[in-house]
């Protein structure tokens, strides 16, 4: 099995590194785009100065597995 890796940089936090499990066709990277674009246009809560739990942002990580 092969493996793949995608980092994207997210200044100023650092990098984020997606792993995925095989090579991707074009039509799986369409797919993995139009998830991503669906959880990063749903609405966010309104934290204010409050950062957020590392549970909730470990769940909001599996978002993008729901699609």
């Amino acid at each position: 099995m092969a493996t793949q890796q995608i980092t994207f940089l997210i200044p100023p936090y650092g990098t984020a590194t997606l792993t995925l499990p095989e090579l991707l066709t074009p039509e799986a990277f369409a797919s993995l785009s139009s998830a991503i674009s669906r959880v990063l246009g749903e609405p966010h809560q309104d934290l204010g100065a409050a950062a957020p739990d590392p549970g909730s942002i470990e769940f909001d990580s599996w978002l993008i597995q729901r699609h």
